[in-house]
């Protein structure tokens, strides 16, 4: 590590509650040199598996050879997709000490400092050359109920990805690109056990909570775009909304998806979970995971339409689900002028095709030199691009990732579908469940979304 680029690791080993972040909490700190008063520029993320923490350090790098003199202190908080740091975040500026940046998801989920005036506006970053590269999905989110900016995005991620072992699935005589329904994915798991040349009894490899709540979003996308915008917008609100029949389907699918996962999934990070994949003697042959994974099977030297391939999730072929990490400008910081430099890397050409080759998503500007990205990524902006442009196809905006739905909406979704995978809860019962929550969360709903 370059001496002037310093990194603070917090290792957080209990679980946290947003209401009591000291409680249970232990930090290991390597502690940085005193950073100066002027030059200086923290950056707070969860980026720490190995294709995450390649991609920020190749952006840092980016901002480093144009601000070569800034001492840049990367503050890294790992766990639960983010939610652990978006705790310490809460606390960092509701006390008045908020961090110069940090790493959201874009939309609803900066939507509570937005509310509690702890941004400024950015919208002297959101030049016009910029509003003309970033698609007007994603521009559009990056925006507050006021009509100005606050964000700024550094990646495109896609969330329907189901990731296949290319080998398993050939030995077994499974095409992936048939997998379009569940019924067909339900045959190809039974193949894979049945297949003497394995050892494999759970062939989708899953992790933790917000690991299965990712997975079951998938799902109710691919029951039908309708019942998903009914969702996002809190109208799924009891057993005689309308689709509600939608919702207890995708849930009664979900439930017959845990009869295919690892055992141990409530132990394993998502990347652990991956690893099943491409691990020398491979334990699984599929994931549903957002294309961060794509670089995991970077990082393990694999070759995408070789050693592994992808599709949409069964059902959500024609569909987009839109995660989007970004960066903001906190009020009261103590180093604007370096925040409005940093923005302008993330913004940039050269930062967006610094970072998203090595993340796995894709460019959130449409002049993205294409040349730069790994094959995956390049099936990836087609599809965007044919995605955005069909009126038969659809984006839609991740509630687990922060965009589709408020944060307390999601807080309480996310473990009811861990207990629908424990099998301590029933697929009808989720399904009530789930839909009660549009009542809980009614007032917090201030985004109408549009999705066909």
């Amino acid at each position: 590590m370059e001496p002037k680029k310093q990194t603070i690791i917090f290792v957080l080993i209990a679980v946290i509650s947003t209401a009591a972040i000291a409680a249970g909490v232990t930090y290991v700190v390597l502690a940085p040199t005193p950073e100066g008063e002027f030059d200086a520029l923290e950056i707070y993320h969860w980026w720490t598996s190995g294709g995450e923490a390649a991609a920020i350090g190749a952006l840092v790098d980016e901002f480093e050879s144009l601000y070569p003199d800034t001492t840049v202190q990367e503050v890294q908080i790992a766990g639960g997709g983010g939610f652990e740091m978006r705790v310490k975040i809460k606390t960092l500026m509701l006390a008045g000490q908020p961090p110069d940046t940090f790493q959201i998801h874009n939309g609803y989920e900066w939507t509570i400092f937005y509310e509690a005036n702890l941004l400024n506006n950015i919208d002297h970053i959101w030049t016009t050359a910029l509003q003309d590269a970033v698609p007007d999905v994603i521009e559009d989110i990056s925006k507050g109920p006021d009509g100005h900016y606050y964000s700024v995005p550094v990646n495109i991620h896609r969330s329907n990805v189901l990731w296949c072992n290319y080998e398993i699935l050939n030995d077994t005589g499974i095409d992936p690109a048939t997998l379009t329904s569940w019924p067909a994915f339900w045959a190809a798991c039974e193949a894979i056990i049945a297949n003497p040349n394995y050892t494999i009894t759970k062939p989708v490899a899953m992790g933790e909570q917000w690991t299965a709540a990712h997975a079951f979003e998938q799902i109710l996308a691919s029951v039908g775009i309708d019942a998903y915008e009914a969702w996002v917008n809190g109208d799924i609100d009891s057993g005689t909304a309308t689709h509600y029949a939608d919702l207890l389907t995708a849930c009664e699918i979900y439930e017959n998806l845990t009869n295919y996962i690892n055992t141990d999934w409530a132990a394993l990070s998502w990347d652990s979970a991956i690893a099943k994949l491409t691990a020398a003697t491979p334990t699984a042959a599929f994931s549903i995971m957002g294309d961060w994974a794509n670089g995991e099977f970077f990082q393990a030297g694999w070759d995408h339409g070789v050693e592994y391939t992808t599709i949409g999730v069964p059902g959500t072929g024609n569909m987009y689900g839109l995660v989007v990490d970004c960066f903001e400008k906190p009020k009261n910081i103590p180093h604007p002028s370096n925040v409005d430099r940093w923005l302008g890397v993330v913004a940039s050409n050269a930062g967006q095709d610094a970072f998203n080759p090595l993340k796995g998503s894709i460019s959130a500007r449409v002049d993205a030199n294409i040349s730069k990205y790994g094959a995956y990524q390049k099936s990836a902006i087609a599809d965007f691009n044919a995605i955005d442009a069909s009126a038969t196809s659809y984006m839609f905006p991740s509630v687990v990732h922060g965009s589709g739905a408020p944060e307390a909406f999601n807080s309480d979704f996310i473990p009811l579908i861990g207990a629908l995978t424990a099998g301590s809860a029933t697929a009808a019962g989720t399904a009530t469940a789930i839909a009660a929550l549009g009542v809980t969360h009614a007032s917090d709903f201030t985004r109408v979304w549009s999705l066909d």
